[in-house]
């Protein structure tokens, strides 16, 4: 086996889960290729070098991310066979790869090819295998550990899209898909190669770095009897059974259609609404930023209060932030909305990423965190399309960004029945 000898990680004076958190952070921002935020950097200079219409690029899009959520349901699954490690591995060189055919692209076909391969490989597998990574290592402290990990997809979100727009103004956006395919297979292989460990029982380890006599003493059993959860890990077949799983289901898809469509034209919006250029492009630092706290504090929060009454409170947060949008006549309005719709969507990452776990247990997480996400990347493809649509045909956004309310409103509400499976229920052990 390359990299760290098990008989080395095990001398450690730490706890071999807490190198997870770093990996799975650059593994994060390692998503930003198949993101929106980075794609939406990309148009303009791909629009322009292709001579293709703004309904054509948003078909593809669309196109590319619901072709790209059909394989996306068996990743998750391997990953359970195969482990994290190989699984992640082939999925980072993949999405390298995939950037260089990025920067092949000659017309629609090779467009919709390499918009399908970013959104499966980035958006999808490397965003579902990364939050799987400190599941895979932590119980108790997952919420605040999956905070501390947040921070690399705030960074990303922060820092990429700028970045990216510096260097295809300054290199081309062909060449700007090359070094991004680059530092990907460069920052993330090596790390998955030499240091990654799939969980804990490799290791001899516990998790949350318990020693054997705490995990005895502080068994699943105990815990479940703390926060109401089941006892043993759940299989897909019974977790579609359990009514959270279609109400995360379904806000989980709802969520990411309304954030890709908000995100992917976000600029445009705010120009009809005459933002001036230099304050919205301050848009996502702000979102970022918010974003950022909220995950944090949703992830401290997640270890000590009910999922479902956070996860609520982020759809409030979402639909408020919705609902800022079409009322803006201002710089200070924009902010407004980057604020409660980032601080909606880092707490409901923060919560979503701790509640599969901690509702279904571990040993079937990726077959079922992959089926949800899924969804998730299927209604992530319809938002652009359903807003450019809408404002084709009306010459404003406002009609489909009320639309979006109309579909978070109800979350807001629903998101509440999100409980724990009963503790008494059949599971597989």
């Amino acid at each position: 086996m390359f990299g760290v000898s098990d008989r080395v990680a095990r001398l450690l004076p730490f706890y071999y889960g807490y190198l997870m958190v770093p990996i799975a952070m650059v593994a994060q921002i390692c998503t930003s290729p198949g993101q929106t935020f980075a794609v939406s950097a990309f148009m303009p200079a791909i629009r322009e070098s292709l001579e293709i219409s703004d309904g054509k690029m948003a078909l593809a899009y669309m196109l590319g991310t619901l072709l790209a959520a059909l394989p996306l349901s068996v990743v998750g699954p391997l990953s359970d066979r195969f482990g994290l490690r190989i699984t992640t591995a082939a999925v980072g060189f993949g999405l390298a790869i995939t950037c260089w055919l990025a920067s092949c692209i000659q017309g629609f076909a090779t467009l919709l090819l390499a918009f399908m391969l970013l959104r499966f490989l980035g958006q999808g597998s490397l965003t579902l295998l990364s939050g799987n990574m400190v599941s895979m290592w932590f119980q108790r402290k997952l919420g605040t550990v999956t905070a501390c990990m947040s921070v690399g997809m705030a960074a990303a979100f922060a820092l990429v899209p700028p970045s990216l727009l510096w260097s295809i103004d300054a290199y081309g956006w062909r060449e700007t898909y090359l070094m991004v395919g680059g530092l990907v297979g460069a920052s993330l292989l090596p790390l998955v190669v030499f240091l990654f460990r799939n969980s804990p029982e490799e290791l001899g380890q516990y998790p949350d770095g318990a020693s054997p006599q705490q995990a005895d003493a502080q068994s699943i059993a105990s815990d479940a009897d703390v926060h109401n959860l089941p006892a043993h890990s759940v299989t897909l077949s019974e977790a579609v059974r359990h009514r959270t799983f279609w109400i995360m289901a379904g806000s989980l898809a709802v969520w990411a259609m309304v954030g890709t469509g908000v995100v992917f034209y976000a600029l445009q919006i705010f120009a009809r609404q005459n933002i001036p250029s230099s304050e919205s492009q301050l848009l996502f630092a702000t979102f970022s930023l918010a974003m950022l706290s909220m995950q944090v504090t949703g992830g401290v929060l997640a270890d000590r209060l009910q999922l479902n009454y956070l996860m609520s409170a982020a759809f409030v947060s979402l639909t408020a932030g919705t609902v800022a949008i079409p009322l803006t006549t201002s710089a200070v309005h924009m902010h407004l909305f980057a604020v409660l719709f980032g601080a909606g969507q880092g707490l409901a990452m923060s919560v979503s990423a701790t509640m599969w776990v901690r509702y279904y247990g571990r040993r079937h997480l990726g077959k079922i965190r992959g089926t949800v996400w899924c969804l998730t990347v299927a209604g992530s493809g319809c938002g652009p399309l359903v807003l450019g649509t809408i404002s084709d045909l009306t010459q404003s956004y406002h009609g489909g960004l009320w639309l979006f309310v109309a579909l978070l409103a109800p979350l807001s509400l629903l998101t509440l029945l999100a409980t724990p499976p009963r503790s008494d229920v059949s599971l597989a052990g």
